[in-house]
This record gives structure tokens, sequence and C-alpha cells, in this order.
């Protein structure tokens, strides 16, 4: 392996873990929640909160 394509490895690998690690996931999350309202968010929120009608 020549030393220029190590050097590439290198950035290629550095980029990566970059990505992975600065990625602010819960921000996607929220994105997620708010522009999809998804069904089972809701669920969620009324059982924590309780507000929601009774389940049988």
């Amino acid at each position: 392996m020549s030393f220029t394509n190590r050097i590439l490895l290198s950035i290629a690998i550095l980029a990566v873990d970059i990505v992975v690690f600065f990625l602010p996931l819960t921000a996607l999350f929220l994105i997620y929640i708010l522009l999809a309202n998804p069904p089972w968010f809701r669920e969620f929120l009324e059982g924590l909160d309780g507000a929601g009608p009774p389940k049988e």
C-alpha cells in the first residue's frame, strides 16, 4: 500500500468517525417527530400524561 493510499484511507476513516459521533441524532429524531407526527408518539405522550381515553 502506497503512502498516498494510507493517507487517503486515514482521512476517510477520520471523516466517517466525525460524521458518526458528531451527528446530532436527538435533533434528527425530533425533526422526524415534528414532520411525520407518528401515532405511536402521541400514544406514548397520552400514556405518560394520562390525558387520553382509558384503554381496555
